[in-house]
């Protein structure tokens, strides 16, 4: 008996199914592929994405700055027993970071407001914020009597950045609060004539 061409055991589909089949098969995959990364998450490692890392990557990886009311002359850091984040125009304003490489010869400092007040760049990472670190030294440590900074920013909470570049992302960030000074209670007796 004779046979088509074609017919000899082999399934064959015309221009319409391929094109539903081809479909299929697309959104098959795209569906896979949304499971993966749903089971993996966004970082590969089960967390999700964050936005805020897309803006300034490398500011995650930023060290943390130590605050404290004075420096330990062996370390060249923020004594651990002087450590504090709270200052009064009595203290001394200390910090220290050491930075994750060497010890860089000039670093930008960027102070910002951001709590008992408008928020703001009070100091910005420029030339006057220029600080040049002594060679040998083993961190950036640095320190000015708190009343200084009282008097040029006021009380609130500030946010710290150390740049050795400020096109760059931070070496190291903290946050710190300036308090005003509270006149003492009257200790006279009230309602006395």
């Amino acid at each position: 008996m004779a046979r088509r061409p074609g017919e000899e055991g082999t399934f064959s589909l015309g221009p319409r199914e391929r094109r539903i089949l081809g479909w299929i098969v697309a959104i098959v995959l795209v569906i896979g592929i949304a499971i993966v990364v749903g089971l993996l998450g966004g970082n590969g490692d089960g967390t999700p994405v964050d936005p805020a890392d897309s803006v300034a990557p490398s500011a995650a990886a930023a060290g943390s700055i130590a605050f404290g009311t004075a420096i330990d002359p062996a370390t060249g850091e923020v004594d651990a027993d002087a450590r504090t984040d709270r200052f009064t125009s009595a203290d001394l304003f200390a910090y220290s970071v050491r930075p994750p490489g060497a010890v860089p010869a000039t670093v930008y400092v960027e102070v910002e407001r951001i709590g008992g007040g408008a928020t703001e760049v009070v100091q910005p990472a420029t030339p006057e914020g220029e600080q040049d670190v002594p060679a040998g030294r083993p961190a950036i440590a640095f320190s000015v009597p708190a009343a200084n900074l009282l008097e040029v920013f006021g009380p609130g909470e500030y946010r710290m950045c150390i740049f050795d570049d400020p096109a760059m992302a931070p070496l190291a960030e903290g946050t710190f609060t300036l308090v005003a000074e509270v006149a003492p209670a009257s200790t006279a007796p009230s309602g006395s004539p």
